[in-house]
């Protein structure tokens, strides 16, 4: 069961919407949007990623789902589909089926919306599904950072080369109004979703500092060897140098692991599903434990 947050913004929306007689087609907007998100978070759940909850804004939502899922290309490219194809199957099904049903009016603005919904989200910038899918297939052939830096590359340029005109043609009413809005809602979505890339990106800073003075303020992190990857990159966050010590079942320390052999698995080998312990064999041309001094 995940949780839904109403962006406060929402309740104005929503008032405006009944003063306009616009209410029907808001209320079936924020459904769709809610139907889209859900399809999401059961697309990562098979998975085995914990859902979180579906946060909905006035210009759409965002499912909010273990952070660990941005770590495996696959299910994140997966999930992200599994939204747009939906919508657009929703909009199918009422379109074929409408007719024949005799169902209301209202499901030609359902479809229309679901439609609408759908290839919408499947533009390839970020954060829309279609730009997780793009940095998805772009990680295994040029890592994490690199995929990130040029996804959001891509998309500022895109969204800087087509905000002006579509302000322009929707003062001139020749397009919604909203999709200047929208668009300038993906830069800020953008900022807010690129925490651990921030972190990617000063990692080398941090890295130099360190070797420099030969100090450096640090987090201290203690995980079961077990555990992968991919679970583990969510902690790395904010200034501080991060150290992981690996224990067993039975709490005993085997060994450590830094975040540059971390980082080394995102940027290079890719390999997100890596037992944490395993680290140290890579490392090294023979088994050693994780952490342990190179022979």
């Amino acid at each position: 069961m995940f949780k839904i947050k109403l962006n406060p913004f929402l309740y104005p929306l929503f008032f405006l919407a009944g003063l306009t007689g616009e209410i029907s087609t808001v209320v079936l907007a924020f459904f769709s949007v809610l139907l889209h998100e859900t399809a999401h978070l059961v697309t990562a759940f098979s998975f085995g990623y914990r859902t979180l909850c579906v946060e909905l804004f006035p210009f759409g939502g965002v499912a909010r789902m273990e952070a660990s899922l941005f770590n495996d290309p696959v299910a994140e490219a997966i999930t992200a589909v599994a939204g747009p194809v939906q919508s657009i199957l929703l909009a199918f099904f009422c379109r074929t089926f409408a007719p024949i049903l005799h169902l209301p009016a209202l499901t030609g603005d359902l479809a229309r919306i679901n439609l609408g919904l759908g290839l919408f989200n499947l533009l390839p910038l970020f954060p829309l599904d279609g730009g997780r899918i793009l940095r998805s297939v772009l990680v295994r052939k040029l890592g994490y950072k690199k995929a990130t830096t040029y996804t959001n590359n891509w998309t500022k340029a895109v969204v800087c080369l087509a905000g002006p005109p579509l302000v322009w043609l929707s003062l001139k009413k020749m397009v919604p109004f909203q999709l200047p809005l929208v668009l300038f809602f993906l830069l800020i979505a953008d900022r807010e979703n690129n925490h651990f890339y921030s972190y990617l990106a000063q990692q080398t800073r941090r890295t130099s500092l360190l070797r420099a003075n030969g100090l450096f303020s640090t987090k201290v992190w203690v995980v079961d060897a077990k555990r992968k990857v991919g679970e583990i990159l969510p902690f790395l966050t904010g200034k501080d140098y991060h150290l992981f010590f690996l224990v067993d079942k039975h709490g005993k320390i085997l060994g450590e692991v830094t975040e540059e052999e971390l980082i080394r698995m995102i940027n290079e080998d890719n390999m997100f599903n890596l037992k944490i312990e395993e680290i140290g064999v890579l490392n090294n041309d023979q088994p050693r434990p994780a952490g342990g001094n190179k022979d």
